[in-house]
């Protein structure tokens, strides 16, 4: 159970030791962070009538990411809401393609194959191969991994003759996710957290407190994405070949894109 030495400065510690997963009748996302703070009790367990205050408060206080990015997210979800009057959304209307889910998901199928919202153990046990044997993260096995699941999505749009959805935006989205766990789940700057911290996330959509995590003492803030995002590409071998397929030519463009676009698409996993 956490302390106050624990908590983030000014907040009242929460207790990461409760979680349950999401029971019948509950709603929940295609982001699994998102997903952990419903199963933690700090977003509503339900899934559901989350307003767009809560997410705010949820992702600063619990994760300690930055308010300007928590805002982001949380306007955007709200919007995912059919009825635009309310003023709330429920976790399943984030599975809206093309709005926060997209294409090459690292646990998620592509909405061209059906489910894009439920947690997909083969695609997920594909990626954590990237990570050979190592037990900790880096920007290169980070990087290698994001790469090769785009690889992947590409390869079987083309064998099933289907659209393949990854331009600009999608692939900014595909750095910012890596990005952000990183910068949650271990340092802003260095980019290595334990391999089983991303398990824990991913594979029970719970926050690996009882593992050593700790929320980051500093909010974490677009300077930091980018420079993850930087790092990130930087380790990406392909990453000139990349740029080219989603029309941005160069690495130098690619760089310009995510310091003026970034700030506009950043969401959560």
């Amino acid at each position: 159970m956490s302390t106050e030495k624990d908590a983030l400065a000014g907040h009242p510690p929460i207790d990461w030791s409760k979680w349950e997963p999401a029971g019948e009748g509950d709603l929940r996302s295609p982001c699994p962070m998102i997903n952990a703070l419903a199963n933690h009790h700090i977003l509503p367990h339900s899934g559901k009538g989350i307003t767009k205050a809560m997410a705010v408060e949820a992702l600063t206080k619990s994760i300690n990411l930055d308010s300007g990015i928590a805002n982001m997210f949380a306007s955007v979800a709200v919007t995912a809401n059919p009825d635009h009057s309310s003023h709330a959304f429920d976790l399943d209307q984030v599975d809206k393609h093309g709005l926060i889910e997209h294409d090459v998901s690292l646990s998620r199928n592509d909405i061209a194959f059906g489910d894009n919202h439920s947690f997909n153990k083969e695609i997920w046990e594909d990626v954590l191969k990237s990570y050979g044997e190592d037990t900790e993260t880096s920007f290169e096995t980070v990087s290698r991994a994001r790469y090769e699941r785009v690889a992947a999505c590409k390869k079987a749009h083309a064998d099933a003759k289907k659209e393949f959805e990854y331009g600009i935006k999608e692939f900014i989205l595909s750095y910012g996710e890596s990005a952000l766990f990183l910068g949650i789940l271990g340092s802003p700057q260095e980019g290595k957290i334990p391999l089983e911290y991303l398990k824990v996330l991913f594979q029970e959509e719970r926050v690996p407190y009882k593992e050593g995590w700790r929320p980051i003492e500093k909010p974490l803030t677009q300077m930091n994405m980018n420079h993850l995002i930087f790092s990130l590409i930087k380790a990406n071998e392909h990453k000139a070949a990349e740029a080219q397929d989603v029309g941005l030519g160069t690495v130098h463009a690619v760089q310009a894109a995510v310091t003026s676009i970034m700030p506009s698409y950043c969401t959560i996993m």
